[in-house]
This record gives C-alpha cells, sequence and structure tokens, in this order.
C-alpha cells in the first residue's frame, strides 16, 4: 500500500512538472483584439471570475465583457484614469485620477461609487495587500505614496518617496517595494512604520517602470525602458543578473503558476521569460504586439494577456498622438489557448 501510494505521488510530481513545462515552453501570439474608442490610455485589469476586462481610460474606467465582447466606454468615470486596480477578495476597483487628486473606489459589478479619496498630486500606479487591507497609490508629481484603509475607504498616511514612483509591488510580509523612475532605484517602505527603509540602486537601469516579486525566490524584476529588466534580491538590494527585453517596457507581471514573467513594450514587443527557483532567469521569447502596448494584465486562469494599444503619429510640433479609430485591447494567448 505504502509502494503504491509513493507510485501515486511520483505520478503527481510528474504531471505537475509536464504541466509546468509545458507552460514554459508554449509559443505565445496575438490571437484576438477588441475595438475601443478613442483616447489615451494607461493600465489594465482582468477579472478572471467576472470574466470582465478594466482598462484606465481618459475619460473613465472602460470595461470588456469577455463571454458578450459588449465594451463599455465609461462604466464608471474619471479624469485621466491611470490605474485600475481590483481589491481581491471584495466586489471593489480602486482606480486612480492623475488629473485630479484623488482615487475612486467603486463596485466594479455595478459601477456604483463608493467613495471618493484623496491623494497626493497625479495619483497614477495602484497596489493591493490583502493581508493588511491597504491599497498603496503611487504620486508622481507630489512623490510620494498614499495608504489607503479600503474598510474605512479613507486615506491614513503619506509617506514621501525622494523621487517619481511608478508600479509597485508587496512581499506579503511587511515591505512595500516602489520603482523610483527619476533616480533608477527601488524605494523600499516598510508598512507597519510607515517610512522608506532601504533604496535600491538599478545600475544601467534608465527609468524603471514595472515591478514584480517572486515570493519562492524573493525576487524583484524592475523593468526598464532601455531595454533591460533588472533581478534584484528582495532581501538585500543585490543584483542577481539582468534580461534583456524590449524598449519602453512600462509593466512587469510574474505569473507564480506558470513561473513566468512577462513585460509588454512600447516598441511592440512582449518579452516572456521563466524563473526557476532560484531566481535564475531563463531564454527570454519576444512576441510581436503592436507599437503603443506598454502594460498589461494577465488572467492567472487561462494564461492569456490583454494590452490596450493605439497606433500613434507626431504632430506639427513632433508631439505624438493616437491615430483615430486604432484603439484596441490585444490578447495574447499560449499556443495551447488557440486550439
Amino acid at each position: 500500500m505504502l509502494k503504491a501510494a509513493l507510485m501515486s505521488l511520483v505520478l503527481l510530481v510528474v504531471i505537475l512538472t509536464a504541466i509546468v513545462s509545458s507552460a514554459r515552453d508554449a509559443s505565445y501570439a496575438v490571437i484576438d483584439h477588441f475595438p475601443g474608442p478613442d483616447g489615451g490610455y494607461d493600465y489594465i485589469s482582468v477579472d478572471s471570475d467576472m470574466q470582465r476586462v478594466f482598462v484606465a481610460r481618459t475619460t473613465g474606467v472602460m470595461t470588456i465583457d469577455l463571454s458578450t465582447r459588449i465594451v463599455t466606454p465609461v462604466f464608471v468615470a474619471g479624469q485621466g484614469v491611470a490605474a485600475v486596480q481590483i481589491i481581491r477578495g471584495t466586489d471593489l476597483m480602486l482606480s486612480t485620477n492623475r488629473d485630479n487628486k484623488n482615487a475612486t473606489l467603486f463596485d466594479r459589478n455595478t459601477g456604483k461609487v463608493k467613495a471618493s479619496i484623496p491623494t497626493g498630486t497625479g495619483p497614477d500606479a495602484a497596489l493591493y495587500d490583502e493581508k493588511t487591507g491597504l491599497a498603496f497609490v503611487m504620486n508622481a508629481d507630489s512623490e510620494d505614496v498614499t495608504f489607503v484603509a479600503i474598510a474605512a475607504a479613507a486615506a491614513v498616511a503619506t509617506v514621501a518617496l525622494g523621487g517619481k514612483p511608478e508600479a509597485a509591488a508587496i512581499d506579503g510580509k511587511g515591505r512595500l517595494y516602489v520603482n523610483i523612475e527619476d533616480t533608477a532605484e527601488i524605494a523600499v517602505v516598510d508598512v507597519e512604520s510607515r517610512t522608506v527603509v532601504a533604496r535600491y540602486k538599478l545600475p544601467d537601469c534608465e527609468e524603471p517602470t514595472g515591478l514584480a516579486y517572486d515570493p519562492e525566490s524573493n525576487l524583484l524584476v524592475s523593468a526598464c525602458s532601455n531595454g533591460k529588466a533588472k533581478l534584484i534580491d528582495a532581501a538585500k538590494g543585490a543584483q542577481r543578473g539582468s534580461v534583456d527585453i524590449g524598449e519602453g517596457a512600462d509593466g512587469a507581471i510574474f505569473d507564480a503558476a506558470r513561473r513566468l514573467v512577462y513585460i509588454p513594450c512600447y516598441d511592440g514587443t512582449l518579452s516572456i521569460f521563466s524563473l526557476d527557483s532560484d531566481g535564475r532567469a531563463g531564454v527570454v521569447t519576444t512576441v510581436r504586439t503592436t507599437v503603443g502596448a506598454r502594460t498589461a494584465a494577465l488572467d492567472p486562469a487561462t494564461g492569456r494577456l490583454f494590452l490596450p494599444a493605439a497606433e500613434y503619429q507626431k504632430d506639427a510640433e513632433g508631439r505624438r498622438t493616437h491615430v483615430p479609430g486604432t484603439f484596441q485591447v490585444l490578447v495574447v494567448a499560449p499556443s495551447a489557448s488557440t486550439e
């Protein structure tokens, strides 16, 4: 009987290993797209249970119902919306309004607004920590982070970061990590004491934006706009290598189930590489997307990624503007999802 149990355990390990290996080896491609109205865009989130995608747009939060393919241009109104952060374990979502000094807390099933919460200036990226019930709003212009208590629907603290914050990651052990774009470093914030306790320099990294965290290897992956992803030890800030990626990255996602890192880049590429349990990076796979697809969201259930994008042109003064009628949300999937 013990022998049979051991054999079953071995078989289970083999099957799980095969699944992970298959996910790592799968080829990825753009398999679908959802057109939407003209206008600016930023971060994106996907709710696997609801099968709904939320996109930060200039005039509010746009939604896509993946079952019906219905696009709702303004599900919740906003002013230069930058982040659309799902509050896991609840029906809520937090969106940030860059053109105002606030964030909107709303029911993501109905769109009903629960609260407007004051933040710093230029609220951009946001993150939620289930362990503490706190959301964190990175304020680009005032160079600080606002702590938001979701249960109270109120801002409870502000921590100065000493530079322009971009994306952040949480380790579940009391540390918040924030990419600082203009100083090329990661600010480490102790959530309980609400202070910056360390700064990790990012050599050879220009304008770090996206940030992902792997709890198994205790590794941070910081995406840089100059075609590099830096691998950083979360405990001490030690350099653990770098990976060549596309240009103009503005996001980073770690898929714990498949042990893959996804980094969308403005140049029209999606860089994908694996991480082993020690945090060593595998070979980079480059997926062609479209120019401007610089942020992404992952549906962990399917392995599909959703990337907002629009074609660009230069106006008479050399500024980049969107080409009318070209906004879309791309769907990138592993080969198994295309069958």
